[in-house]
């Protein structure tokens, strides 16, 4: 005989039924998974790609230069550096490279717009404190999960100001910036200097101090490029210094080339039937008059206009003004 509930029982079993997580079906779940999705732009994400700054790379490369000799002079030790290829890619891509915690830094790059990112891999930030204040144990210390105290952070930002020195002065061939600190962040979702999707140049360098291997990375929105962009897709690069000596010499060589100077008195159209019948003593008008200006040419181009005359018994021209070209 089949045993009959109690209301109690039915109650509970209704409670029961309450709690169970609603059984999902194959159809809705595969509908789920597609709302989920996120649509992504490969043709942006190409055409960042093949955005290049020679000027960039040329600003690294001093830069780089500059690293080694000033971490090198401040830590005592022989510290080796090198460049990655420099990217353009979105603020969200960059973002998801950068470790927590790390030690990054806002810096503002007068007189462009917008701030600049400085990061520093918590590695290196450590090995520096532990060589400031004496370990022997270089390398040692445990990264995950750790804090910067505000002694590190004092330590380290002295390695920052030399650095942003180095870099200030990378930058002074293409564009003079003053780089300004404004604050210091461990959260990159804190330190966010562009919206997800911008654009933003990359330029990340390897560091090795001791055994201790690191990166230090640049990351400069594109919109803060865009009023140098010119200078930045410029192959061709002042040079650092100018030699005043050299310059004399330039100047001098200069002024004892001799240049050609030819004063045109005009033209004339005549047939070959008149060329023919040209004799001694014939006379051809020109299309200019004598008391006209006159161009001078130099090296064939035209600088100046002058009248012409005599002077002290010679064929003459006087100067009377420069012509203006398209490099005045």
């Amino acid at each position: 005989m089949a045993q009959i509930l109690s209301q109690d029982e039915i109650d509970a079993l209704l409670t029961g039924l309450d709690e169970v997580a609603p059984t999902v079906s194959p159809e809705a779940a595969v509908v789920e998974t597609t709302a989920e999705a996120q649509r992504y732009d490969f043709e942006s994400t190409t055409l960042l790609g093949r955005i290049k700054f020679p000027g960039i790379d040329a600003i690294n490369d001093q830069f780089n230069r500059s690293i080694r000799a000033t971490l090198g002079s401040h830590l005592r030790l022989v510290v080796d550096s090198s460049i990655a290829p420099t990217e353009v890619i979105p603020f969200k891509e960059f973002l998801k490279r950068v470790p927590v915690p790390s030690n990054l830094h806002v810096l503002r790059f007068d007189p462009l717009r917008g701030h600049v990112l400085l990061v520093v891999d918590s590695r290196i930030v450590f090995t520096i404190v532990e060589i400031f204040l004496g370990s022997n144990t270089v390398g040692k210390a445990r990264v995950e999960g750790r804090e910067f105290t505000s002694i590190e952070q004092r330590l380290v930002r002295r390695i920052i100001n030399a650095l942003l020195f180095d870099l200030e002065k990378a930058w002074k061939n293409i564009q003079p910036v003053k780089i300004h600190y404004v604050r210091s962040e461990i959260n990159p979702q804190f330190a966010k200097i562009a919206q997800n999707d911008e654009a933003v140049v990359v330029s990340k360098f390897k560091l090795e101090i001791e055994e201790v291997q690191g990166s230090l990375t640049v990351c400069i929105p594109l919109n803060t490029l865009q009023t140098i962009k010119s200078k930045l897709q410029s192959t061709f690069q002042w040079d650092e210094a100018v030699d005043p000596d050299w310059v004399k010499s330039l100047l001098r060589n200069l002024k004892d080339t001799s240049v050609e100077m030819v004063v045109p008195l005009g033209k004339a159209r005549i047939t070959g039937s008149e060329l023919k019948e040209l004799g001694v003593g014939d006379v051809i008008v020109l299309d200019t008059n004598f008391d006209s200006l006159f161009p001078v040419l130099i090296q064939g181009l035209p600088r100046l206009e002058g009248r012409l005359g005599v002077y002290k018994g010679s064929r003459s021209v006087e100067i009377v003004r420069k012509l203006k070209t398209e490099e005045d």
